[in-house]
């Protein structure tokens, strides 16, 4: 599961890379959206590791910084619109790797 996560991660990273890099040598944003705490917070805790195993791999792509930006999303259908909302406006990431789960 971890590989198949950092792979995900990889593919998003090099997809945007292209157009991202055409903008600045800004840091390239991506927002990490998993249930850290609540009922499915094992899980959650699982994917971020398979991330940040991927982002220690490989912290930059074309010359420019990778950042993640992890959110807790609570295992909640509310704070998980919030935290992606969060990570939209505030981080202005360019993509999300999102959850698992349903309500």
């Amino acid at each position: 599961m971890k590989s198949r996560v950092g792979l995900a991660l990889l593919v998003l990273v090099l997809a945007f890379s292209s157009w991202v890099g055409l903008v600045s040598a800004q840091p390239i944003k991506i927002g990490v959206f998993e249930p850290m705490t609540g009922p499915s917070a094992a899980g959650g805790e699982m994917t971020v590791e398979g991330i940040e195993l991927a982002w220690e791999l490989k912290p930059e792509v074309l010359g420019r910084e990778v950042q993640i930006i992890v959110v807790d999303n609570k295992s909640d259908k509310v704070e998980a619109a919030n935290a992606v909302s969060r990570l939209i406006e505030r981080d202005q990431v360019v993509a999300i790797i999102g959850s698992y789960g349903s309500s």
